[in-house]
């Protein structure tokens, strides 16, 4: 064969390729997915998945709380005691990626300036790794994630499109997916500097911060599960990882949130 003709069709069939990965079918992301306070009685759920990891925890820190559950010397101490042990242990592992301004962002984040306690709306920190019900419905060519914590919801752009410049930030930012395979990858800027949970690592972001999220589908049972990279060069030096899982609960629908007796719905994201 001529260079030019298997030139062509080696373009043929990468062509060809690319085209077949893009018509694949995909997982079907939408519908409500519960966390572990919604479902505790599901045999799927570990111990940690119920008390320190509900809302989400790095691998590390899960598998040292598997850790300390499963050693005979802390029979005798109570859950609370173990996840005070697995607080501390988060804590640590944050400060050490940690610069000067995360450090000092960490030691402020407590209970007594928590958002929860005074009725503000979770930024994307929390609310993408919360343990309340969420549901992903599809917008024609893009999908909204909604939020039974707090009622909040946002879009995810599917649609091929940049991001805008000079966005000002917003409480869950902007955010822009893609599919990889199986998974689905959203990628968030322009997100207000905000916190972690504090009974966990503490901490918090800048509005520099930019967030991957990574979701995929598995079964048996059926759950969702996102892997969170944080990547935020004011308050970090290595990207900080939290991973979350759902299980799939379409019996379920997501009811209103409220706040103390305060009823109402906090507005939506509209970037």
């Amino acid at each position: 064969m001529k260079p030019i003709g298997r030139l062509v069709t080696l373009l043929a069939v990468a062509l060809a390729a690319a085209c077949a990965t893009d018509d694949a079918p995909r997982p079907d992301f939408t519908g409500v997915w519960s966390g572990a306070f919604t479902t505790q009685k599901s045999e799927y759920w570990e111990l940690e998945d119920l008390t320190a990891c509900f809302p989400g925890c790095t691998p590390t820190a899960r598998a040292y709380y598997a850790s300390i559950i499963e050693d005979p010397a802390n029979d005798a101490k109570p859950v609370q005691a173990l996840w005070g042990m697995a607080t501390v242990f988060m804590r640590e592992e944050l400060a050490k990626k940690s610069t000067p301004e995360g450090l000092a962002i960490q030691t402020a984040n407590t209970e007594a300036n928590d958002p929860n306690f005074r009725c503000v709306p979770y930024g994307l920190a929390r609310a993408a790794v919360n343990p309340l019900p969420i549901e992903i419905r599809s917008d024609g060519p893009n999908l909204t994630i909604v939020y039974e914590e707090w009622n909040q919801s946002r879009t995810i752009y599917m649609d091929g499109r940049a991001e805008p410049p000079n966005l000002a930030p917003t409480r869950l930012g902007y955010s822009v997916g893609r599919y990889e395979g199986d998974a689905l990858v959203v990628e968030t800027k322009a997100v207000e500097a905000n916190l972690y949970y504090d009974f966990q690592s503490g901490g918090g972001h800048s509005a520099g911060a930019t967030f991957v999220e990574r979701y995929v589908i598995a079964d048996d049972p059926r759950r969702l599960e996102v892997t969170m990279t944080v990547t935020d060069p004011a308050t970090l030096l290595e990207p900080h990882v939290i991973h979350k899982t759902w299980l799939s609960t379409p019996e379920i629908a997501l009811v209103e949130d409220r706040c103390g007796d305060v009823p109402g719905k906090f507005p939506t994201e509209t970037p």
